[in-house]
């Protein structure tokens, strides 16, 4: 494996020095192809007796982790006299003819030349002219309102040589050759590249600004292509650069020319900055409002329910300007789950919930579980998910806080039609902006005990029957039929019309299908497809294997809350959770009282009252659970 590691970066190397065949590596999100410089080594008269290449250096010839050992070094300061500067120059002079023999040398700067008194002289052999580095770890293309990432590692992996023995120095030295972490952010303004201090990215055209330290006891120099030295084509220092992105984004290789001296040097370095290519940071468009369906029903969960995954998926996406964009308008997945608990479906998630006590004091202690088929315990929860645009897509972004976003309540999420609370979303430096939300209380309902609990607890957010995927019930019995002296309840979507029902046909008056829902500034209505509507009548809609019945007034609008038919009354569920207006049967807590809804027989639907249930308990005259004539509250 080090012989192969060897190798590659010997290729590259030669690559860079003599056959050009390093081609910049596409990375199509955010960095934009340049023409790359790749010298070529021609044999003429003035490179003759030179070292052409890294194919004249087998590879035991190369020195990995090699740390140059100098006991003399040609000293850098101003403060030498005339004399002893020229002494030291003859010195350095003879020296390297005597240990390059024949190596030819020249009146070259020493790639530093603004911190130095006067031009000296130094050994072709010793001039760096491609400078190797590498990301240690991989970086995070830049989109629109992300974080801005100042501290990254790069490392010198490698220095190649104008000639000598040893050719290439694998990973030289800190002490020699280091990058420093902290790499600056320009934006081209107006054609000219300026500072750029803000924390976050805005979309624009950026570049790094990476600082290069050479130590002074190096025995090789840089040489900035301000200063070349007309030495054909190694005349200056390249630096080149592989890059790594998050997320398997890719790998990018590119070459650049603008190595520069910009800084003092202190007592120890040397310092260089070197730029990266240029990259693009494009407009994302604001989510304000994302309506999500969730196959987990929080409404209807029952004491002994397993927890098993839930699927999460896009039903709209309001944009700022109010443009409404439906899954077939999106990439898919659009948004994915943050944990990845199942990578081959990124819109699966398991449960992690919260858990509370209850009204009678019952806590599940079902906390943050990663597990399936955990037991559901009696108890009050709350469901949590967190989501992130899929990484490949960065058309649409979260508002973001702490950013020049009008961030108010930020962007709203609902699921199933019911507002979730939505963690701040701030600037992240990852791929994409992540966000939690997190579920209205829920219970656990235990229905043999009465402690069910309808999640009349002020759901909101509109509701639209037609388009409703038919997973966002909230308790209640499925089947049943509805009316005075009604049908008995078939389950699975099967009715039965009672005869007392004169002139109501199955199909007609009752079936909801074929039309559509209709809401205006009333309420909601069903028109059916000849455009007459119900009215003074049940309908039932069977629709994504769930089935409710429904009341329409004699307006034809629907009813919600309690209304009463021929001497039985019935509890309509008011809020929006894409089935509202449904009959609720069973026990249900509603306005802090329990009341018992027949769940079967000729009335299902219709209010117990004044009498006991088939459970064993006692109501009053208004329908309440009372225990030794005491209303319960919940």
């Amino acid at each position: 494996m080090e012989m192969r590691r060897k190798n590659m970066l010997a290729l590259g190397l030669s690559a860079v020095l003599c056959t050009g065949l390093f081609a910049p590596a596409s990375y199509a999100d955010i960095l934009d192809n340049k023409d790359t410089y790749v010298p070529e080594v021609e044999k003429t008269a003035e490179t003759a007796g030179t070292v052409e290449g890294l194919d004249d250096f087998p590879e035991e010839t190369a020195v990995e982790g090699k740390t140059v050992s100098i006991e003399e070094e040609v000293p850098t300061t101003e403060a030498e006299d005339s004399e002893e500067l020229a002494e030291r120059k003859s010195e350095s002079t003879e020296d390297s003819k005597e240990d390059i023999g024949g190596t030819e040398s020249t009146v070259a700067t020493s790639g530093y030349s603004g911190f130095r008194s006067a031009v000296v002289t130094k050994p072709l052999d010793n001039k760096i002219v491609s400078l190797q580095v590498s990301f240690e770890d991989p970086d995070f293309p830049a989109r629109d309102h992300m974080k801005v990432h100042r501290e990254k590692k790069v490392n010198v992996t490698g220095i190649v040589l104008r000639g000598g023995e040893v050719g290439v120095i694998y990973n030289p030295s800190p002490d020699l050759y280091k990058i420093l972490p902290e790499r600056e952010v320009e934006k081209k303004v107006n054609d000219q590249w300026v500072p750029y201090n803000r924390n976050y990215f805005t979309p624009g055209e950026y570049h790094y600004v990476y600082t290069l330290a050479e130590g002074k006891k190096s025995p090789y120099y840089l040489l900035p292509i301000a200063e070349q030295d007309g030495d054909g084509k190694f005349a200056y220092t390249i630096v080149s650069m592989y890059e790594r992105y998050f997320y398997q984004k890719g790998e990018h290789t590119y070459h650049q020319e603008n190595l520069k001296v910009t800084r003092p040097a202190d007592a120890k370095y040397r310092y260089y900055t070197f730029e990266s290519e240029a990259f693009t940071v494009k407009e994302a468009k604001i989510m304000t409002k994302v309506y999500l369906r969730s196959s987990f029903d929080i409404h209807n969960v029952k004491v002994g329910d397993t927890t098993k995954r839930a699927t999460l998926q896009v039903e709209k996406v309001v944009l700022k300007d109010g443009t409404e964009l439906l899954p077939k308008d999106l990439p898919q997945p659009f948004l994915m789950n943050f944990r990845n608990d199942f990578p081959e479906n990124l819109d699966q998630y398991k449960l992690y919930l919260e858990s509370y006590p209850n009204e009678a004091g019952k806590n599940g202690n079902l906390r943050f579980t990663q597990e399936e088929d955990r037991i559901f315990p009696e108890g009050r929860y709350k469901v949590l998910y967190v989501i992130q645009p899929y990484y490949t897509v960065d058309n649409y972004r979260f508002l973001v806080s702490e950013t020049d976003d009008n961030y108010g309540k930020g962007t709203e999420i609902y699921v199933n039609n019911e507002p979730y609370e939505v963690r701040r979303v701030i600037p992240d430096y990852e791929i994409s902006t992540i966000t939690k939300i997190t579920s209205p209380f829920f219970d656990a309902v235990k229905v043999e005990k009465k402690e069910n609990y309808s999640g009349s607890t002020g759901n909101s957010g509109s509701s639209s029957k037609g388009g409703s995927s038919g997973s966002g019930s909230s308790g209640g019995s499925s089947s049943g039929s509805g009316g005075s002296g009604g049908s008995s309840g078939g389950g699975s979507g099967s009715f039965k019309v009672s005869s007392s029902l004169t002139g109501q046909v199955l199909g007609v008056d009752r079936s909801l299908s074929g039309g559509q829902w209709v809401q205006d500034e009333k309420g909601w209505w069903y028109k059916r497809a000849d455009g007459s509507y119900p009215k003074n009548s049940w309908g039932y809609e069977a629709y994504n294997g769930k089935s409710y019945w429904y009341y329409f007034l004699d307006s034809g609008y629907m009813a919600t809350g309690w209304v009463e038919v021929n001497g039985s009354k019935y509890y309509l569920f008011p809020n929006s959770d894409g089935w509202k207006g449904r009959m609720l049967t069973g026990w249900q807590w509603i306005d802090g009282n329990c009341y018992y809804l027949d769940s079967q027989g000729q009335n299902e639907g219709a209010l117990y009252r004044n009498t006991t249930t088939p459970d064993g308990y006692a109501v009053d005259a208004e329908g309440r659970w009372v225990v030794n004539g005491a209303v319960q509250k919940k």
